[in-house]
């Protein structure tokens, strides 16, 4: 369905660009620079929803689309495939049971915004901790039976960013016990959340008020009291041994014998008309037409035959424009939210500042591993930036004038550094640096330094000839995980 959000954007967006947000702003969704006209808008809802895809409960106080794993059903360590959990979830929340379409308003007024992620393996790839609820894989220490334990009030604002904390529950990997749970969550949420101070109005203060305790038992009871026949038990004892988080971009195979997922870099998240064409084109001469969004704005086209692979990697969106999949450690790993171009919130301009600083660098640096920097435009966090080794977020900046001989205010950021993703993920909470200028002639070199000083990147060797080409690319893409 990727080809008629190209028209779409074509015939409506003021900026014709398209883009893959990060989690928890829209979870992972695509969204659309809104149509210039109003009346224009029932079009592309109407075109959205026989699609089987919606704009309902996007935003303000709703809950935003489900995150689940981009991996389910093609993932060799797949603890639960949360495909069917999510959309059964996403119809608990959009979907009027009374008329049979879209838009729910049992859930269309809460005191605040609301999240809700499902993870299908130990990498997380939902981001859990930074969501309301977050639905963790786990397995039952004496049945063995799959479920998940639930965490709950993961969030990001301007006044506080919060972890989320361990709600000591445990439901079986079903239907009926994980939307009994949601739904006992919401309800005490939208009845008891705070309605006065909307900076206090998310579901971690409720459980703070109330104590993680008390709140357990209170959702435990609700959920067994509809009469479905969930039991909520304690929390499992987590995954134990060595775990690393996967990679998503380039080539991987898949559990299905001959086919490979390939993860494609979408640069900040932001798409042309071509681009999403092309995207759309890859996808039915190589993926039977499904393109897979991941949280960090890039896209994976699973099922891949491995025979077409190397075609794959051959084909022009590929090579020489600005999607690609490998773009390198620091290119292929830096996410962005909207920006000042189309969000009144913002303070700087993100995404063409995220793409250009990387770019320079990745000219400049060589890093040991992937590199994660993330952009946002106020602390708000739409992007993430105390999930990220480094996170730029928009701010105040001072820069001396030589014509006045003074300080003046120029558009700058606070650098935040430290945070991780994934099992055991943290997050960095006051920034380490404040008041740099975005000026790339001073941003970039203080970017440098951390980058060396903080994640061991080295001086980029000036480049030499010698053999590569598409056949060392394909070698180096194409391998067994």
């Amino acid at each position: 369905h990727l080809m008629p959000w190209g028209s779409c954007r074509q015939t409506w967006s003021r900026e014709g660009c398209l883009a893959v947000a990060p989690p928890p702003r829209v979870c992972g969704e695509v969204y659309l620079p809104f149509p210039p006209h109003a009346q224009d808008a029932g079009d592309v809802t109407d075109g959205l929803h026989a699609r089987n895809q919606t704009a309902f409960q996007s935003a303000l106080d709703n809950v935003r689309n489900l995150v689940g794993s981009p991996l389910a059903g093609i993932d060799d360590q797949e603890m639960v495939d949360t495909r069917h959990l999510c959309t059964v979830l996403s119809d608990l929340i959009s979907l009027d049971p009374a008329t049979g379409t879209r838009g729910n308003p049992k859930w269309g007024n809460l005191p605040r915004k609301f999240n809700i992620a499902v993870s299908g393996s130990r990498d997380d790839f939902a981001h859990t901790h930074i969501n309301d609820i977050g639905l963790e894989p786990c397995a039952h220490s004496e049945t063995g039976e799959m479920g998940f334990n639930v965490v709950l009030g993961g969030y990001m604002s301007i006044k506080r960013v919060a972890h989320s904390v361990e709600g000591d529950m445990w439901v079986p990997a079903q239907v009926q016990p994980v939307v009994d749970v949601s739904e006992a969550i919401l309800r005490i949420f939208r009845d008891e959340g705070a309605r006065g101070d909307r900076q206090k109005a998310r579901l971690m203060w409720l459980i703070e008020e109330k104590g993680v305790e008390a709140f357990r038992d209170q959702v435990a009871a609700e959920a067994e009291a509809y009469g479905r026949g969930t039991v909520v038990q304690r929390a499992q004892p987590k995954p134990t041994g060595d775990f690393t988080r996967r990679e998503l971009l380039g080539v991987h195979a898949q559990p299905q014998p001959g086919l490979s997922r390939v993860g494609v870099h979408v640069p900040a998240g932001r798409l042309s008309v071509a681009e999403c064409r092309a995207i759309a084109d890859l996808a039915d001469a190589y993926s039977a037409g499904e393109i897979r969004a991941t949280v960090e704005q890039n896209i994976i086209l699973p099922n891949v035959a491995d025979a077409e692979v190397p075609k794959l990697l051959a084909e022009p969106a590929l090579n020489g424009g600005r999607l690609s999949v490998d773009p390198g450690n620091i290119v292929g790993h830096t996410v962005s939210c909207t920006g000042s171009q189309f969000c009144g919130l913002a303070m700087v301009e993100t995404k063409a500042n995220a793409e250009a600083v990387a770019k320079l660098l990745d000219e400049r640096l060589v890093t040991p591993r992937p590199l994660r920097i993330h952009w946002t435009g106020c602390p708000n966090s739409c992007g993430q930036v105390q999930a990220a080794d480094i996170g730029i977020m928009g701010g105040p900046a001072k820069k001396f004038d030589p014509e006045s001989g003074k300080n003046k205010a120029v558009p700058g950021c606070n650098i935040f550094l430290g945070g991780t993703i994934g099992e055991n993920a943290h997050l960095s909470l006051e920034p380490a640096v404040k008041g740099v200028p975005l000026e790339h002639d001073i941003l970039v070199p203080k970017l440098e330094e951390l980058i060396i000083e903080h994640f061991g990147g080295t001086p980029r060797p000036a480049p030499s000839a010698g053999a590569g080409g598409l056949l060392a690319k394909v070698k180096a893409l194409f391998r067994r995980d």
